[in-house]
């Protein structure tokens, strides 16, 4: 069958826009398939290659931690600074560390207040007197028992203010430190180690050695005092403790037999009403009823934890023994609901003290072995 040029040239054309069409579609299909997929970004799967990822940025709070600075006293700060170190305040001559005790050892002496009128032992300026700068030879020597002697003896002397409030500092630091606190310094007379025994209770051992068995607690961490165990230590203070008041300065000073511990302020008698002379305590009562004397105006009876009991916390009861003081009874030392009342004479007889002071006060006096004695 033969073919006119025209129909030749006709098929052609058809062939070659078919091929053509062809070509198109595979083009297209190429383009659509694996050149498209190499070109999309790989998404995570299990045979995926993994891409390059950026740090993750969370907001979150800074972390704390609480560093403590004293025993009340609590502060927060971000974890990436550096621990504080803690400050106290500068003191002169820090007591060295002797003894059997550790230098770390927390102190078993509450919070009590001292003479305000002594200098404190963070005071820069110290009073200059041979015998006061021999002491302190003494003290940064180690010999803490001859310095409390030698500290003890110049208060026999004739002191001025500041001598005298200096000595009476450095003999309050060094009864914390020898007496009050955990560790015991060797060759203390004052001092003794002693081990229970079968059938032992705080309160006999207390009266053995002439000193409350609450001093012996405070001293001792004990807070129950019949859970005393046999064969346990115990450091225990030769008693008895007495008391000094001196009424020009309103001022009651405390005593180890003869030796200075510590001082606090008192308010007296209103018209010289604080009678002068020896007292001995006669008892102790902690959260004392009130009975209003004879010639008070107001005969009620105040129960313990009524705001208006003029009494406070505790009451040591006084008998007088020596001097104008004989046959003096119903006086007393006792705490305070006026607080700004001490330091003057405002009572009507009995000697007030700060309620924290009395506490401590009545942890040291022991009825019918302490004494208590008002001079002018």
């Amino acid at each position: 069958m033969r073919y006119t040029r025209r129909q030749r040239r006709f098929r052609i054309g058809v062939l070659v826009a078919g091929l053509a069409l062809v070509g198109a579609a595979g083009a297209w299909w190429y383009w659509r398939g694996p050149v498209r997929r190499s070109a999309a970004p790989v998404q995570a799967g299990p045979v995926a290659t993994q891409p390059s990822r950026q740090p993750e940025v969370v907001a979150r709070p800074s972390p704390v931690r609480e560093v403590v600075l004293a025993a009340d006293e609590q502060v927060l700060i971000p974890a990436s600074q550096p621990s504080p170190v803690p400050v106290t305040q500068p003191v002169a001559d820090p007591l060295p560390q002797s003894g059997t005790g550790a230098a770390s050892e927390p102190r078993a002496t509450p919070q009590v207040g001292d003479d305000p009128t002594a200098a404190r032992a963070g005071d820069q300026t110290q009073a200059e007197h041979p015998g006061i700068e021999q002491a302190r030879r003494l003290l940064r020597d180690g010999q803490l028992i001859e310095a409390r002697n030698r500290l003890n003896s110049l208060l026999n002397q004739e002191l001025d203010e500041a001598a005298s409030a200096e000595v009476r500092s450095l003999l309050t630091r060094l009864a914390d430190d020898t007496l009050f606190g955990r560790r015991t310094v060797p060759g203390d007379p004052l001092v003794e180690s002693y081990t229970v025994q079968p059938g032992d209770v705080l309160m006999q051992i207390g009266r053995r050695f002439d000193v409350p068995y609450e001093i012996l607690m405070v001293i001792n961490g004990i807070s129950d005092p019949t859970r005393i165990r046999e064969g346990q230590k115990l450091k225990v203070l030769r008693g008895p403790f007495h008391a000094k008041i001196y009424k020009s300065k309103f001022r009651l000073d405390v005593y180890l037999q003869q030796l200075y511990v510590r001082s606090y302020k008192v308010g007296l008698g209103t018209d010289n009403g604080t009678p002068e002379g020896v007292w001995k305590v006669k008892n102790r009562l902690e959260n004392p009823t009130f009975y209003p004397p004879p010639s008070a105006t107001d005969k009620r009876i105040i129960p313990p934890g009524d705001p208006t009991n003029p009494l406070g916390k505790r009451w040591i009861g006084l008998e007088g023994v020596e001097g104008p003081a004989v046959g003096h009874e119903g006086y007393g030392i006792h705490g305070t609901i006026e607080p700004e009342s001490i330091g003057t004479a405002v009572s009507l007889g009995c000697i007030r003290m700060h309620n924290e002071d009395v506490e401590f006060l009545y942890n040291l006096l022991l009825p019918e072995r302490s004494t208590v004695t008002v001079l002018p």
